[in-house]
């Protein structure tokens, strides 16, 4: 068990050079479920989810590991075409970047993590 939880250390330390984020939450003796946090929903060893936030967990026998949204599943903007927005869509875990006022206005952008 050390083992595994020395590797998702490590992982997560990998994972956060390159700007993302995640986390491991060890299950307390007798647990059988995880919960996740943004909704206290429970969830049953070997499951995996994403929340309403994106964010990807996986439910072991040692714990809950969750990786950051905006980094891994949808990207995170970097830059993009002056005036253009960003808006991060929840519900289907994706980005638009977008001209507010004018549509026809073509919006290049750059990501990481997509």
């Amino acid at each position: 068990m050390a083992t595994s939880l020395a590797l998702v250390l490590v992982f997560c330390a990998f994972v956060s050079l390159s700007e993302s984020a995640c986390f491991f939450m060890g299950l307390k003796l007798g647990e059988k479920h995880c919960v996740d946090d943004y909704d206290n929903s429970k969830h049953p060893m070997g499951s995996a989810w994403t929340n309403g936030r994106c964010v990807s967990c996986t439910c072991s026998s040692s714990g809950m590991k969750c990786s950051s949204p905006l980094n891994l599943r949808m990207g995170r903007v970097t830059s993009m075409t002056k005036g253009c927005i960003v808006k991060y869509d929840y519900k289907t875990c994706t980005v638009n970047v977008f001209h507010p006022e004018d549509p026809t206005i073509k919006c290049s952008y750059g990501a990481v993590g997509k």
